[in-house]
């Protein structure tokens, strides 16, 4: 099947020793970051505006293809990934950070699982392209890390990928990669502000709206 030989193709560099200590190691930092976010007293948004008020202003605005592949094996891979970013878009659009509230992706956007929704695509992990259940959604991480700095956000937790492929350009000021639980991308805000994100049929677009 293309799908099963897609996933042989890019899982190739990965050993089966190295995939286990991933999985270790990343099941210890998971339950690490779960019991900090308990004690955590820092405040979490939890109010979402659906529609943009009147007296509204823009702040920063991203806008990014969904679709730039060229090698047809990856199609589906990269269909999986714009699936996924619908999804997440969905649950963060909206959503208000009130002064002095901090917003986390995880937090926004919840785990990434099959009973979401979400599906298989492209997710990049030291270097390589790994299939993975929620695979693309740093494309969207990326677009809020870009306009929080635009609007001169306060960033409490960013992190870039450690390699980057051939072919592959980071903004290592901006990059913003992500991994449930914790490797988290977080900005306070000094005002209230509504995030916006939402896909065409071709684009991924993120803003950030500074309410009255």
């Amino acid at each position: 099947m293309p799908g099963i030989e897609i996933a042989e193709t890019l899982t190739s560099a990965h050993a089966a020793p190295a995939d286990a200590l991933f999985w270790l190691k990343s099941r210890l930092l998971m339950l690490r970051r779960a019991g900090l976010n308990a004690l955590a007293r820092e405040r979490a948004p939890r109010r979402r505006l659906p529609a943009l008020p009147a007296g509204a202003v823009l702040l920063a605005h991203d806008e990014h293809r969904l679709y730039t592949l060229t090698d047809p094996r990856e199609r589906l891979l990269e269909m999986g990934k714009v699936q996924n970013l619908r999804i997440a878009a969905a649950a963060i659009d909206g959503i208000l950070v009130m002064p002095g509230e901090t917003f986390s992706f995880w937090r926004a956007a919840g785990r990434a699982t099959r009973a979401k929704g979400y599906v298989v695509g492209r997710e990049l992990r030291q270097g390589c392209m790994i299939p993975t259940i929620g695979g693309g959604l740093c494309q969207l991480t990326n677009a809020l890390s870009r306009v929080a700095h635009q609007a001169g956000m306060e960033i409490v937790e960013r992190h870039s990928h450690s390699v980057q492929p051939e072919g592959f350009f980071i903004d290592g000021t901006t990059d913003a990669t992500v991994f449930w639980n914790y490797v988290d991308f977080r900005f306070r805000s000094p005002r209230t502000v509504r995030i916006g994100a939402t896909l065409s049929e071709t684009m991924l677009a993120v803003r950030l709206d500074a309410l009255p």
